[in-house]
């Protein structure tokens, strides 16, 4: 665990610190103080993302490091947004999420700024990042709204408002998963001659999104007769989520041609 005594290590714990204010408050019934404290938390999460940028000399979605910034700054809106669509209010679960998501920028990954590799530097590379940057946070926060549905003593109308709102989450999610997949496909073949390199973060990729593909197909095909079994597609879809953002990333049994991130 590394501390960064730093200006931008700063505003990670002051956003760290907000979110989880807000879910105290949330959950103490405090819904007008705790929405201040997520509100400040965005502002302060996205002065992060800004100084990055400044600081660095280019967008902050090189490396991890500032893949989980742009995570923690796109969290509020797309809450928001999300929450206002489909009536489901998980504000305090999303506080904690954004906590969550901020740990490894805060304590794990150096902040140490580096050069963009010439591969980086294409008209590109901000709409195939931000595209997995907001499309994860949606298919994040659709597992949250599932929660209810995996509970036996959820009520049935509960249950079909978990399922339309997750559904309806996870679809614009996956949209957006499928938009960055055609985006490095494209970019791949701009840069390295091939749409496709079987590269083990483009395989991680694509079995993500035809694990999401999975889950839209059954529950099309099974409707809520399972909806225990809807829930636990997307949280093992979230779970690909996670092991292609980190592991896939991190481990070296996986080298390949995005090692840089």
């Amino acid at each position: 665990m590394m501390v960064k005594m730093t200006l931008q290590g700063g505003l990670i714990y002051l956003t760290l610190a907000l979110f989880l204010a807000t879910a105290v408050a949330l959950r103490s019934g405090g819904r007008t103080v705790g929405r201040g404290f997520w509100f400040t938390g965005f502002i302060v999460a996205v002065l992060s993302v800004v100084w990055r940028g400044v600081h660095t000399g280019h967008p902050p979605m090189q490396n991890l490091f500032e893949f989980f910034l742009c995570m923690g700054a796109a969290l509020w809106p797309l809450s928001q947004w999300s929450r206002r669509r489909n009536g489901i209010d998980t504000e305090m679960q999303d506080a904690l999420l954004g906590a969550l998501i901020l740990i490894p920028a805060g304590f794990v990954f150096g902040e140490e700024a580096r050069r963009l590799p010439p591969a980086l530097q294409s008209p590109l590379f901000i709409p195939h990042v931000a595209s997995y940057v907001a499309g994860y946070v949606l298919l994040a926060r659709a597992a949250l709204i599932a929660l209810p549905m995996m509970r036996a003593a959820t009520d049935a109308v509960r249950v079909r408002q978990a399922d339309a709102a997750s559904r309806q989450t996870a679809a614009v999610g996956f949209v957006l998963l499928t938009l960055g997949l055609l985006l490095g496909s494209l970019w791949g073949k701009i840069c390295w001659g091939h749409y496709w390199q079987w590269d083990p973060k483009e395989m991680w990729s694509l079995a993500t999104w035809l694990m999401y593909g999975g889950y839209f197909h059954y529950r099309l095909k099974t409707g809520l007769r399972k909806p225990k079994t809807v829930a636990a597609f997307l949280w093992l879809g979230f779970l690909f989520v996670v092991l292609t953002l980190t592991w896939i990333n991190v481990s070296r049994l996986f080298a390949g041609m995005h090692n840089y991130a």
